[in-house]
């Protein structure tokens, strides 16, 4: 149901004051209770709650909140009776209408009802009576611009698809180079490994040389000695060879003697 804001009824004498919200002096509508026991239009006492005011009963005046209130709902043939009193449409001041059919009326054939441009998708800023409403089309730029302007958000809408593209590819390519870099970083990591691997390889190949080294130099203190050992038993050799000659001519005299 539409607001009362936009329709007064024309019988209004008809109506009970028992079924009159304190508030709008209208027929209740969504009606509530609140803890006094008096009863209002739902969207009426909560506006008044919004803006921190006292209940309007004058027996009651205490402060409100949502928590004191308790829908009451209308009995069928109460709002049966409403919605079949007349009212004036406040836009149109048509009176051949309802309060059933007041919504229909309202967004349909009520020619006073602010509307906006149907160009207002593509930037058209009116808003005016429904009657006037196709004068304005047949003057407006927007609606005129409509076909370009529908190029435009074509365009537009597919620079947006391929920024979306774009940017799935970037996200697809910055995931890659991040493995690679994590990649990288553990390459680098085993080539710091085997750098220091190589390091103590070297160190321990110069202990080696340095050991085969000291070796060189006993060797070559050595050698003199075995040089001059070599030369004593050369001599000796000599001396044992000129004694078994001596020998052999001791054994070559002595079987002449005996002879």
């Amino acid at each position: 149901m539409a607001s009362n804001n936009f329709y007064e009824y024309i019988d209004r004498a008809s109506i009970d004051e028992n079924l009159i919200c304190e508030v709008c002096h209208n027929p209740f509508l969504d009606s509530v209770v609140t803890q006094c026991g008096s009863t209002y239009c739902g969207s009426c006492i909560e506006q008044n709650i919004k803006s921190g005011s006292h209940c309007p009963s004058q027996s009651c005046n205490q402060l409100l909140s949502v928590d004191h209130l308790t829908p009451n709902p209308t009995p069928r043939l109460i709002i049966s009776m409403f919605d079949n009193l007349r009212v004036r449409c406040r836009l149109c001041g048509e009176t051949n209408v309802n309060r059933r059919n007041f919504d229909e009326h309202l967004q349909g054939s009520c020619p006073e009802r602010r509307i906006d441009c149907s160009a207002k998708d593509v930037g058209c800023p009116w808003s005016g009576p429904k009657n006037e409403h196709n004068e304005h089309v047949k003057m407006c730029i927007f609606e005129k611009l409509r076909p370009v302007v529908d190029i435009l958000y074509k365009v537009i809408e597919n620079q947006r698809l391929d920024i979306e593209k774009l940017q799935k590819q970037t996200e697809q390519q910055a995931t890659e180079l991040g493995q690679q870099k994590t990649k990288l970083e553990q390459q680098t990591t085993e080539l710091g490994q085997q750098k220091i691997q190589l390091a103590q390889q070297k160190a321990q190949l110069e202990q080696q040389k340095a050991q085969l080294q000291g070796h060189e130099i006993k060797i070559g203190d050595i050698q003199p000695q075995i040089q001059n050992q070599n030369n004593e038993i050369a001599s000796i050799r000599k001396q044992i060879t000129i004694l078994q000659e001596e020998i052999s001519k001791l054994k070559s005299a002595a079987l002449w003697f005996c002879k």
